[in-house]
């Protein structure tokens, strides 16, 4: 059976997990600004948009410098508890104090090239430090956290993609099933049933969480019910209406539903 190297699905997940941090920091962005203008005029103060955009850049150094921070635990690796709290103390006060000092000095680069009287290091330094020191420190300390949760995900995934077999629970019994010989897993309340070449496995494991411990390269949900492998699919036949059937190797059909499209389209082109 053919699984994803370990490197791939780590790769995977950090690119959705560094996807997701630049999104939510551009949004953060964008919610700052619009908050000073909201302030402004609340206030009944002037409101400036090159001013406003320059100082909250600071949201969007959160992008790289967790991505660097994420790189270093990962050359650390601690693994005590108290090696941790050690880790995400000094990591915390050495990166917030890192991010203040260069978002600093990039406001007031930003400000030398803009203004022709420009804003003064110590004043945005102080004004900084009292309006964002705590977020920072606070961010970058749970970051370990995050980033501890993150590596024991890939862990698992490591461990489920070198599996050969799946053990399944039926009854007082515990079977082991080679991954190559599944057809096909469908829901049969109150159990999940495993079809495999040779015999059928009733299991008392949801399909969901069945899905979760499958090669999701090879394993397609197909239907609301239904997981397949798709090496055991010889044919494919339309219903007219969207939906299809799949015809097994060992000859059994399966539904394929419109509404799983995306998972099953590319059989039809294979």
């Amino acid at each position: 059976m053919r699984k994803p190297e370990f490197s791939n699905i780590r790769s995977k997940l950090f690119n959705h997990s560094f996807g997701v941090l630049v999104v939510f920091c551009i949004v953060l962005y964008g919610f700052a600004i619009f908050q000073d203008y909201v302030h402004s005029k609340l206030k009944a103060t002037g409101f400036y948009w090159t001013d406003t955009m320059l100082y909250n850049i600071y949201w969007l150094l959160f992008i790289p410098f967790i991505f660097i921070a994420n790189s270093i635990y990962n050359k650390v690796k601690p693994k005590s508890q108290i090696n941790k709290v050690i880790y995400a103390s000094s990591t915390g006060l050495v990166f917030s104090s890192l991010h203040i000092f260069i978002f600093t000095s990039i406001f007031i680069l930003g400000s030398n090239l803009i203004y022709p009287i420009p804003h003064r290091f110590l004043t945005i330094l102080k004004n900084a430090i009292s309006n964002q020191w705590h977020i920072t420190i606070i961010t970058y300390l749970f970051s370990s956290i995050v980033f501890d949760f993150l590596n024991k995900k890939k862990q698992v995934s490591k461990h489920f993609s070198l599996k050969k077999t799946l053990t399944v629970k039926n009854g007082s019994r515990r079977i082991k099933i080679d991954f190559d010989t599944i057809l096909f897993i469908k829901t049969d309340k109150p159990y999940t049933m495993i079809c495999s070449d040779n015999q059928n496995f009733l299991h008392d494991e949801s399909l969901k969480k069945l899905e979760g411990l499958l090669d999701s390269q090879i394993f397609l949900r197909v239907h609301r019910s239904v997981i397949i492998n798709k090496h055991h699919i010889s044919e494919i036949k339309s219903r007219k209406n969207g939906d299809y059937d799949g015809i097994l190797s060992n000859g059994q059909s399966v539904r394929f539903s419109r509404h799983y499209r995306q998972n099953w389209d590319e059989l039809l082109n294979h």
